[in-house]
């Protein structure tokens, strides 16, 4: 569980937490507090009423993250991916609106470098 990147999304992107609590039936003022309270005192500090809210709509966006997967830009079928992103990434992955996981990022790199030599012959 990473609290750093819930910060991450308290600060630039908490539209993620609201939908999320609608999507689950909650009150989004009540997740998004929640969302700040452990960022500041740590899960061990939430109630069981809280701890519940948090691990049905915060716990899947800083935990077991999937990779969105790669897709080249000619082909039409996204493809999937069941990595998740290392903890570590999930910061990044907040700031810059998705980050790949290794596989996917090697793709992207593998791709970008062929496409970079194709025009610079």
């Amino acid at each position: 569980m990473n609290l750093h990147a819930l910060k991450e999304i308290l600060d630039i992107n908490v539209e993620i937490l609201e939908e999320s609590a609608r999507d689950n039936g909650s009150d989004e003022n009540t997740v998004v507090g929640i969302a700040k309270y452990a960022v500041g005192n740590g899960y061990e500090k939430l109630s069981n009423p809280q701890k519940y809210h948090f691990d049905n709509c915060i716990r899947p966006f800083i935990e077991n993250v999937q990779c969105s997967g790669y897709n080249h830009e000619f082909e039409e079928n996204p493809r999937e991916c069941s990595n998740t992103l290392d903890d570590d990434d999930l910061v990044e992955h907040y700031q810059q609106g998705g980050k790949y996981c290794e596989s996917c990022e090697a793709q992207a790199s593998s791709d970008a470098h062929s496409k970079a030599s194709f025009f610079r012959d």
